[in-house]
């Protein structure tokens, strides 16, 4: 610690556990006022755009799936969106119901894995996963059984548990036969209960962490709460459409980090499902909006750590939505589109597990690309990030150093980042 206390001194908090990636966070306090914060993502750059210059149309959404596990159908959904919106191509709604499905299966499985194995130790004062009692082990259950059910999804629907193979622009190579959207819903169903009791856990855990910010909250809208459709909507009320996406969002680099940071309109804001539910909650499907009202829920929000609680309840609703899905979808035969190269420019976008996710590709006239950008959900969410940091931490200053490290790390770990993988979390020096 650099100073006489913890109302003036340096924090460096090194190595972010039990989020995707290796990130720090540096905070000057003096005279119990937050001078200066620092979110830094500190792994190298990995140059996405870079390894898709060059490549053929048909060969990106499989290159960009490998950016993420986590996130491997919002980029390969993104990318196809833009491939076909740069070649003027009409996906059938066969193809889009079935995009839709695999969409809420990659939330599912993130969600899933996020609440329990990285948020809910947070509440329960634990560790880990790994230090849970004999009676909380059922929680680990849950959320196996809910990753395997979105894995189910996959399976059925992209062939296999990651990275669909039949996912192509215009539609897909292979389609689902009726028999496995049958025995798919039938699981669905299966998995109701323990959604339902992750709703439960995480409203009742929910008022833990008092804490809350001012901010747009930005996500997509479209016809009922879909996921991989829509146009883009904030909460100030301004909308926008795929191809208008710069006017509005900007990166800049920052010194402090290898990853950019964006603004809203030159100001802060926030992606994911907290702001999907800030926004599309009147979409929700009855059964979700039933238990929320059993349970006292009500959005919007303005609590960070309530993004836990907006996962659950997309748990629920990725369950719903699947099922009205399959309920209303009869397969039948597609062939592939003839797509025509050109030189043009295409945009897409989709609703990741984090958040709000964008892609851009210019082609040449032989489909190759010449260009591209992405702007990923952890790139939006990091300023805002850094002022929470700075406006929730004067009220954690009287605690014992290791317990205000805790709390900052629940306060980021909330928000989801997707960096990559680690294994530790916030490790801070005092100088």
């Amino acid at each position: 610690m650099k100073g006489d206390s913890l109302h003036n001194c340096e924090i460096h908090l090194k190595d972010i556990t039990k989020i995707e990636g290796h990130a720090t966070l540096d905070v000057t306090v003096r005279n119990k006022e937050v001078k200066s914060v620092k979110f830094a993502v500190t792994e190298n750059r990995r140059f996405f755009e870079n390894l898709i210059t060059g490549q053929n149309y048909k060969d990106i959404p499989g290159i960009v799936g490998r950016i993420c596990g986590f996130c491997s159908i919002a980029h390969m959904l993104a990318s196809v969106h833009t491939i076909e919106d740069a070649f003027n191509v009409e996906p059938s709604t066969q193809t889009l119901l079935l995009r839709e499905l695999l969409a809420h299966a990659g939330t599912l499985k993130s969600h899933a894995l996020h609440l329990y194995f990285l948020a809910l130790p947070d509440y329960l004062g634990k560790e880990s996963a790994l230090d849970f009692n004999k009676k909380e082990h059922e929680y680990i259950h849950q959320a196996l059984r809910l990753k395997r059910t979105g894995t189910d999804m996959l399976k059925a629907i992209g062939r296999r548990g990651l990275h669909s193979l039949p996912l192509r622009p215009g539609g897909f190579s292979a389609l689902p036969p009726e028999q496995e959207l049958s025995d798919l819903r039938k699981i669905l169903l299966n998995a109701r209960k323990d959604a339902e009791e992750t709703v439960e856990l995480f409203a009742n855990l929910n008022s833990k962490f008092e804490f809350s910010h001012d901010t747009n909250y930005i996500a997509l809208t479209g016809k009922g709460y879909c996921i991989a459709c829509g146009n883009v909507t904030a909460s100030n009320g301004v909308t926008f459409t795929n191809k208008e996406y710069s006017k509005y969002l900007k990166e800049t680099d920052v010194p402090h980090s290898t990853a950019k940071q964006a603004k809203f309109f030159g100001k802060d804001f926030m992606v994911g499902s907290l702001a999907r539910m800030n926004i599309n909650h009147k979409e929700l499907s009855k059964p979700v909006k039933s238990k929320m009202h059993a349970l006292g829920i009500k959005f919007p929000q303005h609590n960070p750590f309530s993004n836990n609680l907006a996962q659950a309840l997309e748990i629920m609703q990725s369950l719903e939505s699947a099922i009205e899905i399959i309920d209303n979808l009869k397969i039948r035969k597609e062939a592939l589109p003839k797509i025509k190269p050109s030189s043009a420019t295409g945009y897409g976008l989709t609703e990741a597990p984090r958040g709000t996710l964008y892609h851009e590709y210019t082609f040449n006239s032989s489909g190759a690309a010449t260009s591209s950008n992405i702007i990923v959900p952890t790139s939006q969410n990091q300023i805002r990030i850094e002022k929470d940091v700075a406006e929730y931490l004067p009220s954690l200053l009287q605690l014992p150093q290791k317990q205000i490290e805790l709390e900052l790390e629940k306060l980021i770990r909330a928000y989801h980042p997707c960096i990559s993988c680690a294994t530790h979390f916030l490790k801070v020096n005092w100088n």
